[in-house]
């Protein structure tokens, strides 16, 4: 790792090999949302050990008041998809045990949203809305 905080810069690389293969730049307060149908960045994912780590972590979000994307287990993961402050979409997840997932046809297309979210959307709420979806089909907690 190595920053600039007088440039706003910060340059992250796995074991040194590199200069950097993330730089993060800071871009202040009156910058534009990003666009969601805009090329770039989809999200950052930080994995959890846990499904303890991955509840804390929701009640720690909601607790804070942090904007709620998405919750989903998608099968090989479960996922909270939130927003930062500058509206940038993270995602913090744990992995499933393997056999929760075996039956399913493709482990990572699961829909169901997060039991103990049920105040937030699922991913099938999320796609509905951007009519990727149609209206008939639910989510489990639906």
């Amino acid at each position: 790792m190595n920053d600039s905080p007088q440039a706003g810069l910060l340059f992250l690389a796995n074991n040194r090999r590199d200069h950097h293969e993330l730089a993060l730049v800071e871009i202040g307060p009156d910058a534009p949302s990003p666009d969601s149908g805009a090329i770039g960045m989809a999200h950052v994912a930080f994995r959890l050990e846990t499904q303890d780590q991955l509840e804390q972590a929701y009640a720690e979000l909601k607790q804070r008041g942090i904007p709620i994307s998405f919750t989903v287990n998608h099968g090989i993961t479960n996922s909270v998809y939130f927003f930062d402050p500058d509206g940038h979409e993270l995602e913090v997840y744990c992995d499933n045990e393997p056999e929760t997932f075996a039956d399913m046809p493709n482990s990572y297309l699961g829909m169901d949203k997060l039991s103990y979210a049920s105040s937030d959307p699922g991913l099938g709420d999320v796609l509905r809305e951007m009519g990727l979806m149609a209206d008939s089909a639910t989510d489990a907690d639906d």
